[in-house]
């Protein structure tokens, strides 16, 4: 029984084999034009076995040897590696629609519908999104005005590391918590009490934390999407559990401010406003 378990193994394995370069080989003739060289990976794997920790080394290397333009065969997905600062300035400025959209990660279709405005695809939509970041969240007028906020912010962590003289500090986490601090008020500023911020930041910053963790991770299910489905690693499980406790902090805020709106009046509350809902009810 085990020696025909092997056999069937074996036939499988090279059935699948010969069915992938042929798949490959059709790909690369249907095409208008062949595929820029690049590394060669193992069946269904592809160059995923064989990447190291350190890739920007391994992508300069492998530059060096195919060229500033190559392909990887990453499982099931095909990317292209650009090297050279011409290219790159043709892709991500002279041709940056054609170039504009990306797949959205499992993890990110799980959190947002991958309909942010990182991951969304490049049309009327995500070009709404844009104009309301670029002239109004993050205009120059709008940074100005929150400078006060940043400030008391960035001198919070100042008097934090001056009482860690001599004390060895995380910095990756220290710019995390600052970022995350700074956004925090510009979200809420004097929406809310002290206390209660506090208590919803920590809060808030725990799910952000877990949320980034899981955007940031590997997933098997993105490199071989006929694995999806089974969410071999759990990660958009995860994802699914840590995004309703985002949005309920986002609501209980956004609950908050209405009821300041209704019992204040909409002028009175906004006038001075400088925090992103400010910017949002304005």
């Amino acid at each position: 029984m085990d020696g025909l378990a092997v056999v069937a193994l074996t036939v499988i394995s090279v059935l699948a084999s010969v069915f992938w370069y042929s798949w490959i080989f059709k790909k690369s003739k249907d095409g208008t034009a062949p595929y820029p060289p690049g590394p060669r990976g193992l069946p269904i794997l592809g160059y995923l076995p064989f990447l190291h920790l350190n890739l920007h080394h391994q992508f300069t290397e492998l530059a060096q040897k195919y060229g500033p333009i190559y392909k990887l065969q990453l499982g099931g997905k095909l990317c292209m590696v650009i090297s050279s600062p011409a290219l790159i300035k043709e892709v991500v400025r002279d041709q940056d629609t054609i170039f504009a959209n990306r797949d959205p990660p499992v993890a990110a279709i799980a959190a947002t519908g991958g309909l942010d405005i990182f991951w969304a695809p490049y049309g009327p939509y995500w070009r709404d999104m844009r104009k309301l970041f670029v002239r109004q969240m993050l205009s120059n007028n709008n940074l100005q005005a929150s400078y006060v906020l940043r400030k008391e912010e960035v001198a919070k962590v100042v008097r934090d590391v001056s009482k860690k003289i001599g004390k060895p500090i995380e910095i990756g986490e220290l710019v995390f918590l600052t970022e995350l601090n700074v956004i925090l008020s510009l979200l809420w500023g004097g929406t809310i009490d002290a206390e209660t911020r506090d208590k919803l930041g920590a809060q808030f910053r725990d799910k952000v934390s877990k949320l980034v963790d899981l955007l940031g991770k590997p997933n098997v299910s993105d490199y071989f999407p006929i694995l999806a489905k089974f969410d071999v690693q759990g990660i958009e499980k995860e994802m699914r559990a840590v995004v309703p406790g985002v949005e309920e902090i986002l609501d209980s805020v956004i609950d908050e401010r209405m009821k300041m709106i209704a019992a204040e009046g909409e002028k009175r509350v906004l006038k001075g406003e400088r925090t992103f809902w400010g910017f949002f009810w304005s």
